[in-house]
């Protein structure tokens, strides 16, 4: 009798370890958005993949204009690590502003006019022209859901992209689109207005919009990379945005549930150490020696403001996009209260320059309360 619960209890431990061992996960860096001569980059993919591997990046989407790249034509990096993979996408091009990247797509994703009929690239590239030249009475929602339609027929995440880009989206746009739930927050073209501008509240005031709406929605950072280039402000360069990825294992799959899922945070500089978001707790605590690096390594274009405080600021946003609690420390946290609707954290680094408060960021995806 002993020895069965011996074996019993063995067994247990046995299968709290298997148990343990299946829920650890790990955190993957990586850029939904960048370009090559496939369309308008100005580098060729292998390139491309080569800078984005080389400085540490775990995952790429090339995402091209209307081109869905074939990963398999691309040469890939001599010393090829084992933790990097390139996953399928495309950045679904539109008139009217509207773009959008089909994340992790197995066919390609066509718009608005699109014959997709060419067999050959200088073909194709005269009939992407000529379809996005011709008149549509198709309004800015109505091109956005085809692009998530077919985003999701081909597999994928739709991800609305820049949306104060040239004329831009308002959330009066984004709002009737179904079944959209990822937007880019935070993107590295010098060209998009992130801030905000004339006619354009900033993007993540859209956000908080989007969210105190009822919309469920993620906000990613990339970089849209078109040069090969990184520390000119004037060039759409390098390493400049990316999302870190919570998933539990370094594929195609595991990182398409856990960013279908909210499981990440969005940086232009910002490493946190935690990051637990959940209706119990939020607790964020900043890594003070990886931000650094980054800040010293990438490209992550900053806010400047005339008013601010050196050093880190953390954040808990609400409703409405209202500040429910501020923190000026490298760790803090806040339980979500009835009321709050949503709760997400902005996590701000600070340096004051002769320009002004250069501000650099992390921001993690909202968790749900009502």
């Amino acid at each position: 009798m002993k020895s069965i619960v011996v074996l019993l209890l063995f067994a247990t431990l046995l299968l709290g370890f298997k148990s343990s061992k299946e829920a650890k996960t790990n955190w993957y860096k990586g850029n939904t958005h960048c370009h090559s001569t496939i369309s308008d980059g100005d580098s060729a993919p292998f390139k491309v993949v080569k800078a984005y591997h080389d400085h540490g990046y775990n995952f790429l989407l090339l995402t091209d204009h209307n081109f869905l790249v074939d990963h398999d034509t691309i040469r890939k990096p001599q010393n090829l690590r084992d933790d990097f993979i390139m996953i399928p996408g495309e950045e679904v091009t539109d008139q009217k502003s509207v773009h959008s990247t089909a994340f992790n797509i197995s066919e390609y994703v066509p718009f608005n006019n699109d014959k997709n009929q060419a067999t050959s690239y200088e073909d194709r590239v005269s009939e992407i022209r000529t379809a996005l030249r011709t008149p549509t009475e198709l309004s800015k929602s109505d091109l956005l859901q085809l692009h998530v339609d077919g985003t999701i027929k081909a597999g994928g995440i739709p991800i609305l992209n820049h949306p104060n880009f040239a004329q831009g989206l308002q959330v009066s746009d984004i709002l009737p689109v179904k079944d959209l739930h990822h937007l880019e927050l935070y993107n590295g073209h010098p060209s998009v207005a992130n801030w905000g501008k004339d006619g354009h509240i900033s993007v993540e005031a859209k956000w908080d919009k989007l969210l105190s709406s009822g919309k469920k929605i993620y906000g990613i950072a990339s970089d849209d990379m078109h040069n090969l280039v990184s520390g000119n402000p004037r060039k759409a360069g390098l390493f400049r945005g990316w999302i870190m990825v919570n998933a539990k294992e370094l594929t195609s799959k595991s990182v398409h549930k856990a960013i279908a899922g909210g499981d990440f945070y969005s940086s232009n500089s910002v490493m946190l150490k935690t990051c637990i978001m959940n209706k119990k707790e939020c607790v964020i605590e900043v890594d003070n020696e990886a931000t650094l690096k980054e800040i010293s390594e990438s490209d992550g274009a900053p806010r400047i403001d005339y008013m601010g405080h050196e050093g880190y600021i953390i954040e808990f946003i609400g409703n409405e996009g209202r500040v429910l609690a501020i923190t000026k420390s490298r760790k803090a946290s806040y339980k979500p209260q009835k009321g709050d609707k949503y709760v997400r954290a902005r996590i701000t680094h600070c340096t004051k320059t002769d320009k002004g408060y250069e501000k650099l960021f992390a921001w993690t995806q909202p968790v749900f309360v009502d």
